[in-house]
């Protein structure tokens, strides 16, 4: 198995991924996109997710504490003691390719209408009730939220400062499976997830963050190897 280049990002259902659109598109809560109208996590919110993810993982394995402080850094750290760095997740290289194409040369309005037809299709315009501070609805507050739809997987790019070792991907793998819900109000049903670790050979990333993820047994095995 090759390690792992990317994390795959896949929803499972609608998700607000909160942020200013290409065009704008009126609704109330808009969501993030490019400036070709694509729709995108930002990197920032995945590594947070991620972290919180493996903060998580150390409930069942403090033995990788160190590992999560050099993955991730001490105390919410972006310098230069924080071995990861992930790309914004984003759709596949095909279809950005393609959208590219299909609005080069193109002039107003006719890209601005192609590029709000592209955040269209990835995305849903969600209308209901304004939620107060407490939790409960306020009559009255009418509210539109657009959301990506449930199905779609983006891709987020893996950077290491220095080569991870086997705890390093342990915990990563960990945090991986211990990310659920990614975007607001996760807790109204959005935003469930499935994160996983890929690999550029094409094996399973089910299969693969699993593997990554499992504890190292050192008891020798029958012929006296180590498992």
């Amino acid at each position: 198995m090759s390690p792992p280049d990317r994390i795959v990002v896949h929803l499972a259902s609608p998700a607000l991924f909160v942020g200013a659109s290409a065009d704008g598109t009126g609704a109330d809560t808009d969501v993030v996109t490019d400036e070709h109208g694509l729709p995108y996590l930002p990197r920032h919110r995945l590594a947070a997710r991620l972290r919180a993810g493996a903060a998580g993982a150390l409930a069942v394995a403090p033995e990788l504490a160190a590992a999560c402080d050099e993955v991730f850094g001490r105390g919410r750290s972006h310098g230069a003691d924080r071995m990861l760095r992930v790309g914004h997740a984003v759709l596949d290289d095909d279809v950005r390719s393609a959208v590219v194409r299909a609005l080069a040369g193109r002039g107003e309005p006719v890209r601005t209408t192609l590029r709000r037809a592209v955040t269209d299709a990835y995305t849903a315009l969600e209308s209901g009730t304004g939620v107060g501070p407490d939790g409960a609805p306020e009559p009255g507050r009418l509210r539109t939220n657009r959301v990506l739809l449930p199905g779609l997987t983006l891709s987020s790019a893996l950077t290491w400062a220095t080569a991870p070792g086997e705890e390093h991907w342990r915990l990563l793998a960990r945090a991986c499976l211990a990310t659920t819900r990614i975007g607001l109000r996760t807790t109204r049903g959005r935003g469930r997830v499935d994160v996983r670790l890929a690999a550029a050979d094409g094996d399973d990333p089910h299969a693969t963050t699993l593997l990554l993820a499992a504890p190292v047994n050192k008891e020798p095995d029958r012929e006296g190897l180590r498992v």
